[in-house]
């Protein structure tokens, strides 16, 4: 008859960050500084190793990879937002000229044409011709915008400093003849939308394949091309944006934090709210309107990090494993130092640039960011195995991988837990072994009795490691 009580479940580790309503309900795990893959498999999240020093202390506000395959920075001021051209010898301030650099202090926004790579900071618009990486001031007084984006041969940009309800755009320039984007007064062919189906003024712009979305304090319309207003309303939405940097990009759908301060993903269409896990955690945050995202996307990752600077926090999305959160560490835990990324389209690494001006790559090979270790662990929330009786940890059984870098230490993880809300048990190390155990399965034995029990296991080692599985094996007891 006790056998009958005996049952192996799996321990859920994994990227499943929640803020539960009641810990001892079952909510708040943690996932800190870790990814997943396809099969659930959890590894730290990427290092990131240094790809150029600090080019500037001032530090990085945005990244932009061309279609020519060429990088170009963007620093925070003051006193001037920088701009520069990254090549793997070294960043060349291409600003050394008046009027050579971003204007403005909102954070930068940049498109491309065929000839031109443009920048919207909230004042001036900024242009750098590529066939010669001379920047300037973009001609045509265009309006001075938050957000410019290119589409259909055009450059369209909102206006901070005028109606803000309404778009401009520039006449058509195709090649190297950019004249075109810089006429922004010619009947006809350039021209002012409004978005009016709120009077909401706008707070981003983005582009999506041929389609505008305009995003306001509480509503989203789509706008595309038309061969009769150049461009019209194809779609209106009763969802806002209360970050504007939150948007990001993710194939035919944005995500982005919306006026519920949910995150949200639609191609304009259908709307899917992703944030439920960590919803509580979203509704108690003082400060949302300064948080940013960007994606990345490099062999199994896929995800979305958005960060909230005011907040000093940083969550990861990845689609169909779930929410963590990412920290960086200087001696005590700390923000994440990623303030931009882009991708690098020929070798499919993200390039990041951080608070202090640095330039790294992130890497699933590399533990530390720029030589500080990444450290990560996960936690469960409490597990009560569907009853109140007490229960008998028989064993904790463990499938893990090592790496592909092997270090002098012999690498381990750290496995520990607490029953009830009372103090966490000295953890108990889990070592993979010596060099050739690459797939090693461990098993511990008689891990006491409890009524709900919380599990943590840290990645202590400086190789990167991979926990495969968990599964506990317990009896129930009679009550």
């Amino acid at each position: 008859m006790a056998d009958q009580q005996v049952q192996t479940q799996r321990i859920p580790f994994g990227n499943l960050q929640a803020s539960g309503t009641e810990e001892l309900g079952g909510g708040s795990p943690v996932a800190m500084n870790v990814v997943a893959d396809s099969t659930g498999t959890i590894f730290r999240r990427p290092g990131i190793r240094q790809y150029l020093p600090s080019i500037d202390p001032h530090g990085i506000a945005a990244l932009y990879e061309t279609a020519q395959n060429e990088v170009y920075a963007v620093v925070n001021g003051p006193p001037a937002r920088n701009i520069y051209f990254v090549t793997a010898g070294g960043a060349v301030n291409l600003s050394m000229v008046p009027e050579g650099n971003v204007d403005g202090t909102l954070k930068p926004i940049v498109a491309e044409t065929d000839a031109l790579v443009v920048f919207a900071g909230g004042k001036k618009t900024e242009k750098v011709v590529k066939a010669n990486k001379l920047p300037s001031r973009l001609g045509g007084d265009p309006p001075e915008g938050s957000h410019i984006l290119a589409i259909a041969n055009r450059l369209v940009e909102n206006d901070v400093t005028g109606t803000l309800s309404q778009l401009h755009y520039s006449d058509q320039a195709v090649g190297t003849d950019y004249s075109g984007n810089e006429d922004w007064s010619t009947a006809l062919v350039t021209g002012i939308f409004t978005a009016a189906a709120r009077p909401d003024p706008i707070v981003a712009v983005h582009e999506n394949t041929n389609e505008i979305f305009v995003f306001g304090p509480s509503s989203l319309q789509v706008y595309g091309p038309d061969a009769t207003a150049n461009f019209a309303p194809v779609v209106n939405k009763e969802v806002g944006c209360s970050a504007p940097y939150s948007v990001v990009k993710s194939d035919q759908n944005f995500v982005w934090l919306d006026h519920l301060r949910r995150f949200v993903m639609s191609d304009g269409r259908q709307f899917q709210v992703l944030s439920d896990p960590i919803q509580k955690t979203l509704q108690s945050l003082d400060t949302v309107s300064d948080c940013f995202g960007y994606r990345i996307t490099m062999g199994y990752i896929d995800a979305g990090i958005w960060v909230f600077p005011s907040e000093g926090l940083t969550f990861c999305y990845q689609k169909d494993a779930g929410w963590g959160q990412w920290s960086g560490w200087d001696g005590a835990w700390a923000q994440f130092p990623v303030t931009a990324a882009t991708r690098i389209k020929v070798t499919g690494e993200t390039m990041v640039g951080t608070d202090d001006g640095s330039l790294g790559i992130l890497d699933m090979d590399t533990t530390t960011d720029f030589g500080d270790q990444v450290n990560a662990y996960v936690v469960t929330g409490f597990q009560d195995r569907g009853t109140d009786n007490f229960k008998s940890c028989r064993k904790v059984r463990f499938t893990l991988r090592r790496g592909r870098t092997t270090g002098v230490e012999e690498p381990y993880f750290l496995l520990s837990w607490r029953d009830g809300l009372g103090p966490w048990e000295p953890g108990i190390p889990i070592s993979l072994g010596s060099a050739g155990e690459n797939n090693p399965v461990v098993e511990l034995w008689s891990l006491g009795t409890y009524r709900r029990r919380q599990w943590k296991m840290d990645f202590k080692s400086s190789e990167n490691l991979a926990l495969v599985s968990a599964s506990e094996e317990f009896e129930v007891l009679p009550s």
